[in-house]
């Protein structure tokens, strides 16, 4: 046993995405107790009044600068407040920060170490590779720092350690129909908010039946077709994976270009881990880990996407025996406590 103690800044809730949580179960496999700190934290007069002002300013045209940003109810400084009296009340030797924080500087980790006595702090920056800015700056805050894709940084030159974002977790996402026949009460899902290069493809598919669970009702509004496609604004926990282990098919269209910006999101791991069949943009990262064609099925763009859902959805045998190699992959990959294990060694040695 460790005997260490370790606070983790990530999205905690019911409707976050739970690799937090994984991160945190993986640190108590090891020994370590754990705090998680909810980073989506806000106080009740941000919600009540700054941002319905802001919102009010960007609606006048005044861009995106926060009003009220120096305020103590301003999101920033109630989740510095909040953060340290977390740590004060918890007093870990450790401090790790999952994601790019703005509330997170220098006076911040020098405080946390200085007055509460946090032997270190470490980051890892799990945003997409064209949704980082600020990387480099942001890593020099840390005693070590991680990047889930390669991109904008030289590893030797600026001290960030490459670790992918995904990794298994058989206790969330898991196959609830090992060993029995597949049943299903969805087609083709797609379980992501909007974004336009998601827009880009799902307009190509309005005519088969897709559904779509996430943020797109501002896009759906004046569009009948997509509006149609729409369930629900977002899913999550056991509706989830319940979801997953009912469909056909889950598709899944990254934010960036695989293709050309290569790295991969959590979804290419938590679907086959369930025992779904997945259909995914290609990346050249894939083949690291599956058989393409074999264990997953990729599509090049908007008219092979179609071509394929159409294609697996009309021959169970070929999508089904896909599927089964592509959970038997699963089963072998890397977990999140793989991932954490090497965060650990890295932490320890910096």
């Amino acid at each position: 046993m460790s005997g260490k103690r370790v606070l983790i800044s990530y999205f905690f809730g019911h409707d976050m995405i739970p690799l937090g949580v994984s991160c945190a179960n993986a640190f108590r496999e090891f020994g370590y107790e754990v705090r998680c700190f909810n980073s989506q934290a806000e106080s009740r007069w941000e919600r009540a009044i700054l941002k319905p002002v802001n919102r009010l300013a960007r609606g006048l045209g005044y861009g995106k600068k926060e009003i009220g940003r120096s305020l103590p109810i301003s999101k920033v400084n109630f989740k510095r407040q909040m953060m340290r009296r977390a740590v004060r009340e918890f007093r870990p030797q450790w401090v790790f920060v999952i994601r790019a924080h703005e509330f997170v500087d220098a006076e911040l980790v020098r405080e946390l170490k200085e007055e509460y006595g946090v032997e270190k702090v470490f980051g890892w920056r799990v945003d997409g590779p064209l949704d980082s800015p600020g990387l480099l700056e942001d890593a020099r805050l840390y005693d070590a720092y991680f990047c889930s894709h390669r991109h904008g940084y030289d590893r030797r030159a600026d001290g960030i350690h490459y670790l992918p974002v995904y990794g298994m977790d058989f206790s969330i996402f898991r196959n609830l129909q090992a060993g029995s026949p597949r049943r299903y009460g969805h087609d083709l899902v797609l379980v992501g908010g909007h974004n336009a290069r998601r827009e880009h493809f799902v307009k190509q598919m309005l005519d088969l039946p897709l559904e779509i669970y996430g943020s797109w009702s501002k896009k759906a509004r004046f569009n009948p077709a997509l509006r149609k496609r729409v369930v629900a604004k977002g899913i999550w926990g056991e509706r989830l994976l319940e979801l997953y282990n009912g469909s056909k098919i889950v598709l899944n269209i990254t934010n960036w270009d695989p293709a050309r910006y290569v790295a991969l999101n959590q979804r290419v791991f938590d679907v086959p881990a369930t025992g779904a069949f997945l259909l995914t943009d290609y990346s050249p990262e894939l083949r690291e880990h599956y058989k393409i064609g074999e264990e997953i099925v990729c599509f090049s763009d908007a008219e092979d996407l179609k071509d394929k859902a159409r294609y697996y959805l009309a021959h169970d045998a070929q999508r089904e025996e896909v599927a089964r190699k592509g959970y038997a992959r699963a089963l072998t990959l890397p977990t999140i406590a793989d991932r954490m294990r090497a965060v650990i060694r890295q932490v320890e040695a910096a």
